[in-house]
Formats: C-alpha cells, structure tokens, sequence
C-alpha cells in the first residue's frame, strides 16, 4: 500500500505530522469518478498509476517526473491532485459525495434558497467540490498537486485561498461547513529521490441550519453527484429528473417531478454483480465503461467482454446501488451523525469494499473475477 509523508492541520491550528495510506485501487477509482462527473471529457487509461510508480519503493513515488515543459508538469499535477484528494477526502475524511463547483451562484435547493455562491470581496478562481459525508457534513474541497522540490506549502497555500473564496448560504444565511486544502507533492526515484508528501489544511465556517435546512442541502449534493455519473453512463433523463427535484418551487410541482423521477428510475435497466470476488450485494443502475470510454446504452454480451479484456481496454461497471438512488428521489435523507474529528484517521470509512466510495457508487472492474447480470427493466 502506498505511503505518503502526511501533515494534517486541524480547525484549531493544530498540526499533526505522521504516515498515511491510499492505495493504488482507490486513487484509480476516484479518477473514473471525477472524469465521469467532468463534463465533456473523455475517459482516460484507467491502468496508468501501475505503469507509473516505482515498484520497489514503499511509497507513492513515480519513477520519473511527470513530463519535462512546465505546463505539462502542472496539467498532470493538477489532475492526479484530484485523484489524490479525493480518494484522501473518501478514506480519511468522511467525505462520500462530491458535486463539482461550477459558476457560482451555484443554486443548490431552490425551495430553501440554497446556494453556493463567491464570498463577497473575492476573486480568482473558484474550488474543486461542495461534498458532504454523514458524520463530516457539507464541505468546500480544493485539491492541489504540485512538484515542489521545497515541498507542498506553498501548493497548500494556494488551495487553501482558493477554498476561501466559497461560501454556502440558506435563505441568506451562512451554512455551517468544513474547508479542506488537500496538496500533494509527488515523490520521484529518478533523477532525484524525493518522498511523496500530502498535506491538508482543515479550517471551519461556524453557520446555523435547521435540521430541514441540512436535509434539504445534503439531499441536494447527493442528488447531483448521482446525476453527474448517471448522465454519461447513458442514464440522462434520469440524472435530469434527479436534478429537477430541487429546482421547483411549488408542492405540487415537486410532487409531480418526483413522480416523473421515480417512473423512470422503476423503468431504467439494472445489473447485479456475481463472482467469487464479486460486489456489491445490490441492484446497480449505471453502465460499462472501458479506457477508451462510456460504451453507451446496448450492454456488452460475456465474449464481447472477454475481447475487451483481451485487448487490454480495462472492461468496468460504473453503477450506482438502485435502492440508495430510490432514497434520493424519494427525499429520504442519509443523515448526519454530527461532526467529524480532527485527525483524519479518527474519521475515515469502515471497510467499504473494493470500489466504493460509501456513496452507493461502485466501480467493478471486471477482470474475470466478477460478471454481470442484467435484471431486466
């Protein structure tokens, strides 16, 4: 399992310096992620931290550096910066879902005038993800991945401002919230050793909400990550009635949108996962995805998988469990156990399994060891 040399500052300013873990798995599997959610991108080569990083090292070091220009340096620091963070924020964190921040005012609940929008005074540009998890609550997420002989500070400044240009809002009134700077500093074995670093910075934004106000504004951020990985995975007009459900005003409006949501979600195809290794035990609605991307609507048959793993195309199921997308259409809210605590050790996920992310999201990589089973509409 991958090391990184870890330093965590909590809300308090408290600094806590020790070793923490990711593996390889989960950093892979929070890239599909984020490339599904990214809007027009195209899926990369799933199979690249492998070919990458030192075999022999104990640590998360790439064998050389990641390309000679500049720019080139700082685009591929970026993205894996947020491979990094994310699959960081899900194991350590608390944190399970993720929406990207896009132009702000970003309107989150309409009902309950809830948005993500620019503190007032600053520019520049705006964080990575509003993310929530039960026990951490809403959060800003800005992740930054740098190359920095000196180490990540300076990368770490940069993604700390940057989250403080955000803010959550409920009828005009400040939502309580975490900000996390996360900042990865890469380590290399050739030409120069270097150790791999990853720092966080973990200041909080003191709000009030009623327990309507959180369920309305977790309900929101879980709604648009599914829709943000259903859409793509061939399941647009479902993420679309997903969205819509809080983007009305009216009673009646809302109750007619969730009665749309729900037929298509009763008449959308779905899979289960079967195999000596197989999971989840669940009803997924979601779709095959290869290195080369989405395949779209018609599902491969068994041979045709095995050609793809023939051919080296890396065949996956991106799906998401049936029952946790009911709960988001229904308005049923996952609820939050409070507040996380100040070490990201002491927060963190139970053993969720390979490929999830403790959102109801699962990335099955089908290598032979697991199958797919369609249901059927």
């Amino acid at each position: 399992m991958p090391d990184f040399l870890h330093r965590f500052e909590d809300a308090s300013g408290r600094v806590f310096e020790g070793t923490t873990h990711l593996t390889v798995r989960e950093i892979e599997d929070a890239g599909v992620r984020e490339i599904l959610q990214t809007p027009g991108a195209a899926l990369g080569t799933w199979k690249f931290l492998d070919a990458l990083l030192d075999p022999l090292a104990p640590t998360f070091r790439f064998q050389e550096p990641l390309g000679h220009a500049r720019e080139v340096k700082t685009a591929v620091s970026g993205l894996f910066g947020r491979f990094v963070a994310r699959a960081y924020a899900v194991r350590h964190l608390g944190l399970t879902h993720f929406d990207h921040v896009r132009k702000p005012p970003m309107i989150l609940n309409r009902p309950m005038n809830g948005i993500l929008d620019r503190v007032p005074g600053m520019t520049g540009d705006m964080p990575d993800w509003i993310a929530w998890g039960r026990g951490t609550g809403l959060a800003i997420v800005e992740a930054k991945g740098c190359h920095d002989s000196k180490g990540p500070q300076a990368a770490l400044d940069r993604a700390d401002a940057q989250a403080a240009r955000a803010e959550i809002r409920v009828n005009g009134h400040l939502a309580p919230f975490k900000r996390y700077a996360v900042a990865t500093r890469w380590g290399f074995s050739s030409p120069k050793m270097r150790e791999p670093m990853l720092w966080v910075k973990d200041p909080d934004e003191d709000g009030t909400l009623t327990d309507t106000e959180r369920e309305a504004l977790e309900l929101a951020v879980i709604r648009r990550q599914a829709a943000a990985l259903l859409a793509p995975l061939g399941h647009g007009p479902l993420a679309r009635a997903v969205l819509d459900l809080d983007q009305v005003l009216f009673p009646n409006l809302i109750e007619n949108r969730r009665e749309r949501a729900r037929e298509i979600l009763y008449s959308s195809p779905r899979v289960r996962i079967f195999g000596e290794h197989a999971a989840p035990d669940a009803e997924l609605v979601g779709g095959f995805v290869t290195r080369l991307g989405p395949l779209g609507d018609t599902p491969p048959t068994r041979a045709q998988l095995a050609v793809l793993r023939d051919l080296g195309l890396r065949p996956m199921f991106v799906g998401i469990e049936r029952s946790r997308l009911k709960q988001a259409v229904e308005g049923l809210s996952e609820g939050s156990e409070g507040k996380a605590a100040s070490l990201p050790e002491e927060v963190g996920l139970p053993d969720i399994g390979a490929g999830a992310d403790g959102s109801g999201s699962w990335v099955v990589h089908l290598d032979g060891e697991a199958d797919v089973e369609p249901l059927g509409e």
